[in-house]
């Protein structure tokens, strides 16, 4: 892994001043988005099997899928977002990208839940919603990230340039 991911996680959360705005919000949400926990999940893999592609993804591991998102959902909302929380988040985008799951399910789950979290938590006040959001764009920007660095990745070992290099000049648009 390269720290580019790392860095773009920890300049984002300064940019959105995450740590004191959102972080300390999110554990006082949590019993709220947890009452709604197994219906979120259990929507969320029916949607996702109604996908051919997605179907073939998750079959045969849905419950042990759920029991995972159930802990990946536990997690969003125990308030301590520093390099623990970036690690297990950067390794659940490593498993999507040995997995070969496109990256477009990373955005569209995203969205769904955006939409879930903020209806179980439009009564608690745009504070609450805010809060919830923008745990889920932090954790997507680390899991597409992931996407990213392997890509960097491969291309250096097929062109033979160094990895810096070539972040560099994608850089630059």
């Amino acid at each position: 892994m390269s720290n580019l991911t790392k860095e773009n996680f920890i300049k984002a959360k300064v940019f959105t001043r995450f740590d004191e705005l959102y972080a300390p919000l999110l554990p006082t949400i949590k019993a709220t988005v947890m009452q709604r926990q197994n219906e979120i999940t259990d929507t969320f893999y029916a949607e996702l099997s109604k996908d051919p592609t997605a179907a073939n993804i998750v079959a045969g591991r849905i419950d042990q899928l759920k029991a995972t998102h159930k802990i990946w959902m536990d997690e969003l909302f125990n308030g301590t977002y520093g390099d623990e929380y970036f690690e297990r988040r950067y390794k659940i985008g490593e498993i999507h990208v040995k997995a070969k799951i496109a990256p477009y399910y990373v955005e569209v789950v995203t969205s769904y839940l955006r939409r879930a979290f903020a209806e179980t938590l439009v009564q608690q006040g745009p504070e609450a919603v805010s809060a919830a959001l923008a745990i889920l764009d932090l954790d997507a920007m680390i899991i597409i990230g992931a996407y990213h660095e392997d890509r960097m990745r491969r291309m250096s070992e097929v062109t033979g340039m160094n990895q810096k290099l070539l972040e560099t000049l994608m850089s630059f648009g």
